[in-house]
């Protein structure tokens, strides 16, 4: 009896330990390579680790029950980055592709999820082929008896998708990879519609297979991706001069499906803000943010984070007056004087991984500037002066920029009257007026040309 005790102690602490999970992608003719491996949320791959095949190709790592259920990537930085995504639920995972193109010749040897998930991307791809070609017949051929026949092949098509999506539902049941598929389905349209027609349906019935309550969804793709195919349903009707408005509508509906969950919605929210910030379409951010941001996010991380964002985009948008009392206070030396001249502000961190590529380069440039029309200010967000000191000693160029550093970091002052939710964040200021907030070196450069401050 006492041995039996044992034995159950034994293997209760092996349950304990978790189990380790095999996952293995080998790439034919690809020995010796690096790939990164990402954790996928919405648009995003967030870095895990950095592995390096074997001399056949293969790469291997170990997940645990740790590792959260959803998908994953191998990205090739040296095939443009090219991808093979796979689906992560408890279970083994073995696959295989060709190095000629990794993201096409994807072939799953081991991993009821991905098979499952792979299977749906083949028959969709199938389905949507065929009924392009029979959307187009109908939109360009005329005569009754031809149009019957393709809109009785449509039907054919449809009821075979629908059979195939059914036998899935039942193969899939309790597993990720349905969730995702049921929420990818696209809207199909009972009988051919001509392209205008067939918008009009998209536009109402487009979110009706989307579960926006399943918050593990947020581990995939399937919102970002309904978000941006929706709104480019109504780039038909985008002109110059309304194209804001049609967007604004789109985002309306979105937002108002997304409503049903509150992770959900901030996910999205902040998805349609960073996409419409990289395309410079302030007015939009504007809109989303006054309308759906300020005051309307909850009570944790992601939600003062988007909270910040929202005033960001709101107190301190192009064509606002910069506060300066606490920037003219940090100013001790009075060597700058932000009410009346061209100012420059970065807000960084030794610890941001793009900072410390992005701001030596904004720094040597205006190193190298002979007679600068404007003052450049770093306000570092370290919550020590350690390795900020080390980086700006390391660094010849910081001489000729203001250098200053508030180790209260993100909870400090400045930052919360500056509404810094990321960084590196830059302000552009003409006598306390933001003139530009650009977002990535290249757009800072081209607006330090504009403004002709060089």
């Amino acid at each position: 009896m006492k041995l039996f005790n044992i034995i159950l102690l034994l293997l209760a602490c092996l349950v304990a330990q978790g189990k380790d999970y095999s996952i293995t992608l080998t790439v034919n003719g690809f020995g010796g390579q690096k790939t990164y491996l990402t954790k996928v949320e919405g648009d995003l791959s967030i870095l895990t680790d950095t592995l390096v095949a074997d001399r056949y190709g293969v790469f291997r790592t170990t997940f645990s029950d740790e590792n959260e259920t959803g998908f994953y990537k191998f990205i090739f930085p040296q095939l443009n980055n090219a991808e093979v995504p796979f689906i992560f639920n408890n279970e083994d995972v073995a696959l295989t592709t060709e190095a000629i193109n990794p993201s096409a010749y994807i072939q799953v040897v081991s991993s009821k999820e991905n098979d499952l998930y792979y299977q749906f991307q083949a028959k969709t791809a199938i389905f949507n082929h065929h009924v392009g070609l029979l959307e187009m017949v109908y939109e360009n051929y005329s005569g009754d008896e031809y149009l019957n026949q393709t809109e009785n092949e449509y039907i054919r098509l449809l009821q075979e998708f629908s059979k195939d999506l059914g036998s899935m539902r039942e193969r899939g049941k309790n597993t990720f990879a349905w969730r995702v598929i049921k929420s990818s389905v696209p809207p199909l349209p009972p009988m051919l519609l001509s392209q205008s027609e067939k918008n009009n349906f998209l536009k109402a019935h487009y979110f009706d297979n989307v579960d926006f309550t399943d918050t593990l969804l947020i581990n995939s793709e399937v919102f970002n991706t309904a978000a941006i195919q929706y709104l480019s349903v109504y780039t038909s009707k985008i002109q110059q001069s309304n194209k804001n408005a049609i967007f604004m509508s789109a985002v309306d509906t979105i937002l108002e499906k997304a409503s049903v969950n509150e992770q959900t919605y901030e996910f999205i929210v902040n998805y349609l803000l960073g996409g419409f910030e990289s395309m410079g379409a302030n007015e939009i951010v504007s809109y989303i943010s006054q309308k759906y941001l300020v005051g309307n996010t909850c009570d944790n991380e992601q939600g003062n984070t988007l909270r910040r964002k929202a005033l960001s985009n709101t107190e301190l948008a192009v064509g606002k007056q910069a506060p300066l009392d606490l920037l003219t206070a940090m100013n001790y030396k009075k060597d700058i004087d932000f009410a009346n001249e061209n100012v420059v502000i970065i807000f960084w961190a030794t610890w941001c991984s793009h900072c410390v590529e992005t701001i030596p380069q904004i720094v040597e440039l205006y190193s190298k500037i002979q007679k600068p029309k404007y003052k450049l200010v770093t306000i570092a967000l370290d919550t020590t002066t350690n390795e900020w000191e080390k980086f700006i000693d390391a660094n010849a160029a910081f001489a000729k920029s203001k250098n200053l550093i508030d180790t209260d970091g993100w909870d400090g002052k400045v930052a919360e009257t500056y509404h810094i939710y990321a960084t590196p964040t830059i302000f552009m200021l003409q006598k306390g007026k933001i003139v530009a907030k650009p977002i990535e070196i290249e757009e800072y450069k081209e607006m330090i040309k504009r403004l002709k401050w060089e």
